[in-house]
């Protein structure tokens, strides 16, 4: 049972086997129309990995980018302002009202007001597009100053003609 492997080969030499007729050509035409297909699903792999990678990326920079913007300090700051302002403008308004009689002054003041409350959303507009703008900044806070002061004012101006009034009415 023992056999040399040597004498095994030779033996394989002896027996030359033939290939068929045309086979060279066959095989070389079998991988010709092989080779498009690897081609075109290496390249449906390459874009898809291309979307995949670009939509990563999208989902992981845009939200961080867009998060920067809400919790910038300066934004937090002025919507503290814009808060205190608003309060004190409401405050003086309900008080404006309780003093004044005419509401002709009522109605006058209520327009200005409107108006003002325009152009402040309006400038608020420009500044949540902008929110590194100096000049917009100082936009909005002297809006809410100058609405805060016409109240104060003309309050100041009631308590003046209401005390003429009084003496007016005392001395007759």
């Amino acid at each position: 049972m023992t056999q040399d492997i040597r004498d095994l080969f030779k033996e394989e030499d002896r027996l030359e086997k033939q290939l068929p007729e045309g086979h060279r050509d066959e095989f070389y035409e079998k991988l010709k129309a092989s080779k498009p297909k690897l081609l075109v699903s290496w390249l449906l792999v390459k874009i898809a990995a291309v979307i995949i990678i670009a939509l990563t990326i999208g989902f992981l920079v845009v939200p961080s980018n867009l998060n920067t913007v809400k919790e910038s300090p300066i934004v937090a700051q002025i919507e503290t302002i814009e808060a205190e302002y608003l309060a004190n403008i409401e405050t003086e308004w309900q008080s404006f009202i309780a003093i004044a009689n005419d509401e002709f002054l009522i109605e006058r003041f209520r327009k200005k007001l409107n108006e003002l409350d325009a152009d402040y959303k309006a400038i608020s507009a420009e500044f949540k597009t902008d929110t590194n703008n100096i000049l917009v900044i100082e936009a909005l806070v002297d809006n809410l100053q100058t609405r805060l002061r016409i109240l104060k004012d003309i309050q100041k101006h009631i308590k003046v003609l209401n005390q003429k009034t009084e003496s007016h009415d005392s001395t007759i």
